[in-house]
């Protein structure tokens, strides 16, 4: 790659914002020193004025937003705007983060409950405790307490929130089960259709990022917008204007939350790499958009979404036309290698980030995600006209929904096949996820792509082998439970329950699991005892049981 002098104003503004919010600047400034010395060393004296002006301006404005953030006074009750969709904690509270005026962050803020159709863009009144935050940040502070409803969203965040309402009605009443959750998820974002065994199973196979809006959505947009204008024969520069214009249209539709923001930034690289690549490199406009979103808002340079989608992107851009240059000789199908090659590359990048963030990895992600790669554009397609169709009069998404459900059907079943594996995650450190990746990229540079995979797909069979013989648990307190005093009494079940707990102690101790005709599981603590759940689906008793 010739484009590659945005590498280090990108790295350093990134460092050195990191390094200022965790409380460590002289690390920030040490290492611009080191590299403006350097490119200067090298008379590189354009570089040098560059990452030494980019680092600067990086340290001068999360230093400005620390001491404005350092300065507010909250009240005892603060006006805010809601600036996320509320999200359910594991001790089963919620978490909504909110915009302040004058507070130069969004603030955390965790309560029990939330008013019914919170959503972006609406103006509530949060009262509570002011408490410092373990989480680094420009702001450093959360808030305890309740929320409650000053005024609905008004203008564009109104017109977000009724196509994101009507589409997710319109799913829950025309689309089967298994189809429900993941069609507004992989579309706009939206899981709230998705139980939290299913979110479980997703996250253990390696397919959560298919329900958060991402770069990925992006390019498939815009490859789709592309491929059709090249069909009518439309020059280079049309191609670019429909693209852009599609994506900015994706990003209203989905609304302007900071993820989607930085997922179509990210994803326009993809834009850069698909129609320009020959006169703009992928990297250059990567590192364009590092360096405009870290100086625009400085708490994601300790944001994991944040990284993982750089280094997503960084590992596309960068490995996957390596891997598929050694792929290529092994004679597999073409689809198979690109697939292949592209999740292998994500992979690669990715996985030291999530193990840092989680603590351990998917061994299975990698084979999800080859065996979905196909399935994906058109339920991002095919789903994005059925939302614009849920918005209007007439009711024609549903005719959409029967081309979809057969792709998220079986992204559905590849999800949980993957995730029943024994030993689908282990636990893994940064070190070692490289130290292994380091030996399938010596495969790959030795040109012995078959065999590197084949000793991976042993390596992978084997742990599973000698591991527990059972997918992993799904953790009880986080499910919305029905319970009930009788088995008689267990239906019918309400809407929403994700699991039946039957309190009666009566009669002998079950040899297998239940569950109800609608496959919710039924568990009797009083008179089977510790019951463990699985994200298959399986239960398995203390006593081994079943």
């Amino acid at each position: 790659m010739s484009e590659l002098r945005l590498v280090p104003p990108a790295a350093l503004a990134w460092a050195m914002t990191l390094s200022i919010l965790l409380g460590v600047p002289w690390l920030g400034i040490l290492l611009s020193l080191l590299v403006v010395c350097a490119a200067g060393f090298m008379r590189e004296w354009g570089q040098a004025v560059l990452t030494g002006s980019v680092s600067a301006v990086a340290a001068a404005l999360t230093m400005l937003r620390r001491r404005a953030a350092e300065a507010f006074e909250f009240p005892g009750e603060t006006a805010a705007t809601v600036a996320t969709a509320p999200t359910e904690t594991s001790t089963g509270g919620w978490l909504v983060r909110v915009r302040v005026t004058g507070y130069p962050a969004e603030v955390p803020v965790f309560s029990e409950a939330v008013p019914d159709g919170l959503v972006t863009g609406t103006s509530v009144l949060v009262h509570g405790a002011v408490k410092e935050s373990s989480r680094p940040g420009v702001g450093g502070v959360s808030i305890n307490g309740d929320i409650s409803v000053l005024e609905g969203p008004e203008g564009f965040d109104a017109f977000v929130a009724s196509i994101r309402e009507a589409f997710r009605v319109s799913v829950e009443a025309h689309v089967s089960e298994h189809s429900r959750g993941l069609i507004p998820g992989m579309v706009l974002g939206d899981t709230s259709l998705q139980s939290a065994a299913e979110r479980d199973v997703y996250i253990v196979s390696g397919l959560s990022h298919l329900s958060a809006v991402s770069g990925a959505n992006v390019a498939i947009l815009v490859t789709a917008v592309v491929l059709i204008a090249r069909a009518l024969r439309a020059g280079l520069y049309t191609q670019i204007c429909l693209a852009g214009l599609a994506v900015v249209v994706f990003a209203g539709i989905v609304g302007a939350e900071p993820s989607v923001l930085r997922a179509t930034i990210t994803g326009l690289v993809g834009l850069v790499a698909v129609l320009a690549s020959s006169r703009s490199e992928p990297m250059h406009a990567l590192c364009l958009a590092v360096i405009s979103l870290v100086l625009l808002d400085s708490d994601l340079a300790v944001n994991y979404g944040f990284a993982l989608s750089v280094a997503a992107t960084v590992g596309i851009v960068v490995m996957h036309p390596f891997l598929y240059r050694a792929l290529a000789p092994t004679g597999w199908p073409d689809i198979l290698v690109r697939a292949l090659s592209v999740a292998v590359a994500a992979d690669i990048m990715t996985m030291p980030i999530i193990s840092l963030m989680t603590g351990q990895v998917s061994l299975v992600s990698v084979g999800a995600n080859v065996l979905v790669a196909a399935a994906t554009a058109p339920v991002t397609i095919l789903g994005l006209l059925a939302a614009v169709l849920a918005a209007l009069p007439g009711g024609l998404e549903v005719v959409v929904y029967p081309l979809i459900q057969p792709f998220t059907w079986w992204i559905y079943t590849v999800g949980h096949t993957a995730a029943s594996f024994p030993q689908a995650t282990i636990a893994a450190t940064p070190l070692a996820v490289a130290i292994g990746y380091g030996w399938v990229i010596a495969g790959f540079l030795f040109r012995r792509a078959g065999l590197t995979l084949g000793v991976a797909a042993l390596v992978l069979i084997g742990a599973g082998v000698v591991g527990q013989n059972r997918a992993p648990e799904v953790e009880l307190g986080d499910l919305v439970a029905h319970v009930v005093d009788t088995r008689d009494d267990v239906e019918p079940v309400p809407p929403g329950t994700e699991l039946v707990v039957v309190l009666d102690n009566s009669g002998r101790k079950a040899s297998r699991g239940s569950q109800t005709a609608g496959g919710i599981p039924v568990i009797f603590p009083n008179r089977d005892g510790e019951v463990s759940l699985h994200v298959d689906g399986t239960q398995h008793a203390a006593d081994g049981r079943f």
